[in-house]
């Protein structure tokens, strides 16, 4: 790992600052991810789609092995709040890792998409929470890590999604922090499968690896997009350093750039942050 001093100096400052928009990477501290955003999020009406004896099971987390809240009937028309990653599931036509979030007789929780017809709907907005386990994720990374990063990226290059939104790094939904997170991992640097940038920032926050705007990044590490990490408005999209140029500009590679892994250049204007690889 990279000696940071400058940039570890912001990040004790962003981590005992309080929310806001970043106007300058030396004076504001970092805004804190919030999961009350889910309110204001447009909700998605759907149908259980199981069987007449199968009802579907509304789970505390998005996980086959998660405590089951409540069972939820077959034809019951629900609203979903948004859509987040979880478990692989099969309805034995398709398989989806894409799960619901429902309030369901006054108990909330995540039900799989597959079972739900309207629950892959591109109106759904991404859960904006935060890893229900970072602290136990693996912070140490392998030698070289940074180069495997953008090796890792760069063997993507121009592979592109499919019918609404659907791609090979998660399920159908905006998927830059979905790509971002699968080359890390691809390349031994452990992180959890995020679905929406800001909570890769907080997840950086959480294990001292979160930086506000730019000083000190380099290649391999993580570039937000936008003015905070609170909501999808204002964390638009993640993408990966390829190289620092001379004139100031970065290189950097990304997914659903125009609806492919794309590498371009970009200015650091516009970026609120990064996460050191």
């Amino acid at each position: 790992m990279r000696a940071r001093l400058a940039a570890t100096a912001l990040t004790l400052i962003a981590l005992a600052g309080c929310s806001g928009s970043p106007s300058s990477e030396q004076s504001t501290p970092a805004p804190q991810p919030s999961a009350t955003g889910l309110a204001q999020q447009p909700s998605v009406k759907g149908t259980v789609a199981t069987n007449k004896k199968t009802p579907l099971s509304l789970r505390e987390q998005p996980t086959t092995s998660s405590a089951r809240l409540i069972r939820i009937p077959h034809k019951t028309v629900i609203t979903m709040a948004c859509k987040t990653i979880g478990d692989t599931v099969s309805n034995g036509v398709k398989a989806s890792n894409v799960w619901n979030k429902v309030t369901y007789k006054k108990k909330t929780g995540y039900v799989a998409s597959v079972f739900v017809d309207g629950g892959d709907s591109a109106a759904l907005s991404i859960c904006q929470e935060k890893t229900s386990q970072p602290s136990t994720t693996a912070t140490t990374r392998p030698p070289n890590v940074e180069q495997a990063i953008v090796k890792a990226a760069r063997s993507q290059r121009g592979i592109a999604e499919k019918k609404n939104n659907c791609n090979p790094y998660g399920g159908c939904m905006p998927w830059s922090s979905l790509f971002a997170t699968w080359a890390w991992n691809k390349a031994g640097n452990v992180v959890p499968k995020f679905s929406f940038s800001g909570d890769l920032y907080a997840w950086g926050a959480m294990h001292n690896r979160a930086h506000l705007g730019t000083d000190g990044v380099g290649p391999g590490d993580l570039v937000l997009f936008g003015t905070a990490p609170d909501t999808p408005k204002t964390s638009t999209g993640v993408a990966i350093v390829t190289e620092v140029l001379a004139d100031g500009r970065l290189k950097v590679i990304g997914g659903d750039y125009k609806g492919t892994v794309a590498e371009r250049t970009v200015a650091l204007k516009g970026i609120y942050g990064w996460v050191d690889a």
